[in-house]
């Protein structure tokens, strides 16, 4: 199977990150300063858990503040939501992470920031000052076990880094404490402390990352696996609280720029959400200001702009793109040809098939489709692509959509495109000047589509004749 022209379009966002070298590893956590400031990776995992890998995805880092999200989720299934939100509020707090930080009800502004994970953590542990023996090691298996549930598999502590966070944790430690000199917290407080800095030792990849977001974007059922690890209206909930407060104190500017629900960590680690449609995990070390992976965040904003990614982008998502696929086997073989050519063509309508899709086209439909057609070219001569049910497709989506000619172009295959109303084509004319295909992958002549749209047909009938001309030019007569 060619590779993928997802995989190329992702292969180009990190070549156009990858110089950036700004920002700083965290280094108040001495072992987070020992990292490879250099790393770099980013995982895409859809909604049936295809996941596309790019650059270091088997470095193992720590999961850090990304585990808020999935430690709130896990309070909000364990406890009635009024009781978690009498705790915690879910406004955003416009500071710093690690803000000494509560409002005027003396609950953290939101769960997203050091305070409001910490007490969090606090509601996993038994609501008693004096814990029984092995109440932390409990909870926090049970918390492995749900973030394992998240990510697919079994994820595992990384001791040095929390035995580093617990000798440097002065001001968690002041945080837990003034909380619990409000009256907050209903446990011990050097409990909920060591609870909350293993969970942000846990290690995990950008692709554990990208499946954790993927089993949120689909409602708490985890694609990789089929396992419901969460309700959907506490993944609604993630969504709500990762949009507003996710990336700290540089929130606002990510819902604009960006628009996808978030939570970051300075271990270096994003974790994005497209609701519905797919997840996304980023690392690369080395922090802006405000906490976040300097890389990590031109990989999202890119990811965005470029496939067209913003939650509120308005074009409807058809759940199912593809509406049927098929042979030509059904469709009489021409009659221009003379007896030995229809003899030739009735052995091979099964090497031309039709796929039919339907739906606005938007990069996650877009990707399905071709996915799909990508699959199944080693057994095809002409793939053909029928879009009479299409109403709308996006700049990417188009762009993806035409792209299939050049894979099969360097297979001596054919792809045609059937467009009975003019969709891809108008859009193609009031697009021209921006109609060109990053790095597919593929052989630089190839790396750019002709805006002149070979094989467009307006009827289905028009491309089987073709299709059977282009399996006629490698028929031989005996």
């Amino acid at each position: 199977m060619p590779i993928s022209h997802v995989h190329g379009y992702l292969r180009h966002i990190m070549d156009e990150c990858a110089p950036d070298r700004s920002g700083a590893v965290a280094d108040y956590i001495p072992e987070l300063a020992a990292v490879d400031a250099d790393g770099y990776a980013l995982s895409m995992c859809m909604h049936d858990g295809n996941t596309y890998s790019l650059g270091d995805v088997g470095v193992e880092f720590t999961i850090q503040s990304v585990s808020k999200p999935l430690t709130y989720a896990l309070a909000l299934t364990r406890l009635d939501v009024a009781e978690v939100d009498g705790k915690i509020g879910v406004e955003p707090s416009g500071e710093a992470f690690n803000e000494i930080s509560v409002d005027e009800r003396r609950r953290p502004r939101n769960p997203m920031i050091n305070a409001g994970a910490i007490l969090a953590s606090s509601m996993l542990l038994p609501p008693v000052r004096s814990l029984p023996a092995g109440a932390v090691d409990k909870a926090f298996d049970e918390l492995v076990e749900f973030y394992s549930g998240c990510a697919g598999r079994h994820l595992t502590i990384d001791e040095q880094v929390y035995a580093s966070e617990a000798a440097t944790g002065s001001r968690n430690r002041a945080i837990v404490y003034m909380l619990d000199s409000f009256g907050a917290v209903d446990t011990d407080p050097e409990a909920a402390l060591d609870l909350y800095f293993r969970q942000c030792s846990l290690r995990v990849t950008s692709d554990d990352l990208a499946a954790i977001a993927a089993t949120i974007a689909a409602g708490g059922v985890n694609p990789r696996t089929g396992r419901r690890v969460l309700s959907n209206e506490v993944a609604q909930r993630l969504l709500s609280v990762m949009t507003t407060c996710g990336m700290y104190d540089g929130a606002g500017d990510w819902v604009t720029s960006v628009g996808l629900p978030a939570k970051s960590g300075v271990g270096g680690g994003i974790l994005a959400v497209l609701p519905g449609q797919l997840g996304i995990g980023v690392y690369s070390p080395r922090l802006d200001q405000h906490g976040n992976s300097v890389r990590g965040v031109d990989t999202c904003r890119r990811l965005s702009r470029d496939l067209g990614l913003h939650m509120f982008n308005v074009t409807r998502e058809s759940r199912v793109s593809i509406r049927s696929v098929y042979s030509i086997g059904e469709f009489e073989v021409g009659a221009d040809w003379d007896e030995l050519q229809r003899s030739y063509l009735r052995t091979c309508r099964d090497r031309v098939r039709v796929y039919e899709l339907q739906g606005d086209l938007t990069f996650a439909g877009a990707e399905r489709a071709l996915r799909r057609i990508e699959s199944d070219l080693d057994d095809l001569d002409v793939a053909i692509v029928e879009i009479s049910r299409v109403g709308v497709i996006d700049p990417v989506a188009r762009t993806m959509l035409l792209g299939i000619k050049h894979t099969t172009d360097v297979r001596g295959q054919r792809a045609m495109l059937v467009d009975p109303d003019g969709v891809v084509r108008e859009s193609v004319d009031s697009h021209r000047s921006d109609f060109v295909v990053p790095n597919l992958n593929a052989p630089e002549q190839l790396r750019g589509l002709d805006p002149t749209l070979p094989h467009v047909h307006s009827t289905m009938e028009a491309a089987v004749r073709d299709a059977e001309e282009f399996q006629l030019e490698s028929f031989r007569r005996p």
